[in-house]
């Protein structure tokens, strides 16, 4: 009886040993642990953007403005921004102060933490022509970040006059009698002609301007400057002190009588008297010379007879 108890127990040893010692199979489970939970998308952890105002450029085209004459040339110039709400560009001339206001404004920003930074472009062009002022212009522009804070930069151009002035003049200058007549008219056989006129010389030529006996100054400014060097001969200039010759042709006669010689005064002007003995044509003739042409004038004169 206890012999068998004893091999009982050692049987069931034996089976406990066993036990311990088998290798786990699949159905041995692991004790589980709590995974950590994945972020979502609106528990990122997101950085506000910090604006960055400023004015990157300022590109004014072109930086030379050249003018001519009567056309007229043109300058812009182009601003590019960051995270700015305003900006204002103004040109400032030679003589120190803006005479543009500012027209080109961005409309007012609202920034926010997922907010990006803002590029944003603006131009703005002149037009010069041959009246504007020649000498260094600036573009002057002001930008209100969003941080309410005022930026400015400055760009400078020059504007130049192409300068053009006609050859001084190597041909004979024109000339003219001006206001010429024979009073009164008609006039009794016998009576006094009364015979006065201007002598005058073309004041402006190929731009050259007549100021005194044979001087070309071809200054500038001013009315001492032939600002229309399209006609050339657009203004004319009294010619003193020089000889006019006064001649007669009877109706009827294709002959010219040589009557007298008189001289121009100070202003250019002459005048003489004469007896009227025929009907007929008046005419005082200025012969010229090298530097200046020949120029006449007529009248004609009826007499009445007693």
């Amino acid at each position: 009886m206890v012999k068998r108890a004893a091999t009982t127990l050692v049987a069931v040893a034996m089976g406990a040993t066993a036990l311990a010692t088998a290798p786990a199979y699949a159905d041995t489970v692991a004790p589980t642990s709590s995974p950590t939970p994945s972020p979502t998308a609106g528990e990122n952890f997101h950085k506000p953007y910090t604006p960055d105002p400023r004015i990157v450029s300022v590109d004014v085209d072109p930086d030379v403005v050249v003018v001519s004459r009567g056309r007229s040339a043109q300058v812009t110039a182009r601003v590019t921004t960051k995270d700015v709400q305003s900006v204002d560009i103004d040109l400032w001339g030679p003589w120190g102060h803006g005479d543009h206001g500012g027209d080109h404004w961005f409309g007012k920003r609202r920034g926010g933490h997922d907010d990006g930074p803002k590029f944003d472009r603006a131009s703005r062009s002149w037009s010069f022509d041959w009246s504007d002022r020649a000498g260094t212009y600036r573009v002057h522009v002001e930008a209100i970040g969003l941080d309410g804070k005022k930026y400015t930069e400055d760009r400078s151009f020059t504007v130049k006059r192409r300068e053009w002035h006609a050859p001084r003049p190597s041909s004979p200058k024109a000339t003219r009698i001006a206001g010429f007549d024979a009073t009164p008219e008609p006039v009794r056989k016998g009576r006094a002609l009364t015979l006065k006129g201007t002598l005058q010389v073309a004041q402006c030529w190929g731009d050259w301007y007549y100021d005194d006996w044979d001087n070309f100054s071809g200054r500038r400014g001013g009315d001492r400057y032939c600002f229309d060097s399209r006609d050339y001969w657009n203004d004319w200039h009294w010619l003193g002190s020089q000889d006019v010759e006064v001649y007669f042709q009877p109706s009827g006669s294709p002959r010219w009588q040589y009557v007298d010689t008189i001289e121009t005064d100070g202003d250019g002007d002459f005048a003489t008297s004469v007896r009227a003995w025929r009907s007929g044509t008046w005419a005082v003739r200025f012969d010229g010379n090298r530097r200046l042409k020949g120029s006449e004038a007529t009248d004609y004169v009826k007499v009445w007879r007693h």
